[in-house]
């Protein structure tokens, strides 16, 4: 492992495209990610661009050996500028790993959609999005601590332009196995702009069956939040998932 104080995001377009090389031959997971979750979704938002970052612990479950190989879809909107994934130990208590622990980084390969032998994470198998490519000895130094890995993927985007609601949205893809949604943890919304900038930040699930309550969001720095119309944003844990959930951001600027 190194330790890194600066996150690299690579040009989406420095990613080479499917290529006839045989891929790193990846084990059999029917129940590597069956209790995997989603604790936080991140924006970070500046005046021209936003970074989604997600992070998923995934347990080792039946995993004994060989790459891991994993497909993540491409959220909204569009295609990220740029896209970074790394891998770290998951911390004591669930604590979200900073920026700078130890960690190692995940090769990405772009591709038009998910390919044989590679398992979903993120999204639908029909859209474009990448490949992570988690080697055998990467993985299993991240399971060491505790049994469980947090990968942590940032991807790039222009600042959305504002909607008929004066708001910009973001659409984050959110994971499924066997047919069950992951578990969703925290929603974040933070402003990188040295005063504040960002006053307000909702959420919800977005899809023909998604529920129709809103989810707690925070925002950080802290402004003066306008009175919260009922219903009440409930925990996103405690929300009601169907597979075809996507998670909508929406938050509003000076």
């Amino acid at each position: 492992m190194r330790v890194h104080s600066v996150l690299l995001l690579l040009p989406v377009g420095l990613f080479s495209l499917a290529s006839a090389a045989s891929p790193p031959k990846a084990s059999p997971s029917p129940h590597l990610f069956a209790l995997a979750t989603l604790p936080r979704v991140r924006l970070e938002t500046t005046r021209d661009h936003v970074v989604v970052e997600v992070d998923l612990n995934l347990p080792r479950g039946d995993w004994q050996r060989g790459d891991v190989l994993l497909y993540v879809a491409f959220g909204a909107p569009g295609a990220p500028r740029a896209m970074d994934a790394r891998l770290y130990p998951t911390l004591e208590g669930g604590k979200d790993p900073p920026t700078d622990a130890p960690s190692e980084s995940i090769p990405l390969e772009r591709a038009p959609q998910r390919k044989g032998g590679v398992t979903l994470l993120l999204g639908s198998p029909s859209m474009a999005g990448v490949v992570l490519k988690l080697s055998e000895a990467s993985f299993r130094r991240a399971l060491v601590p505790s049994g469980v890995a947090r990968v942590r993927l940032r991807a790039l985007h222009d600042l959305p332009d504002e909607d008929a609601l004066s708001s910009r949205e973001v659409i984050v893809r959110l994971g499924t196995r066997g047919g069950e949604p992951l578990a969703l943890g925290r929603i974040e919304v933070v402003s990188l702009e040295p005063t504040p900038w960002v006053t307000r930040a909702e959420a919800r699930l977005c899809g023909p069956e998604a529920d129709p309550y809103p989810l707690a969001v925070s925002v950080t720095p802290r402004v003066p939040h306008p009175q919260v119309s009922s219903p009440f944003p409930i925990a996103p844990v405690l929300s009601v998932r169907h597979t075809t959930d996507d998670l909508c951001v929406r938050f509003w600027t000076l």
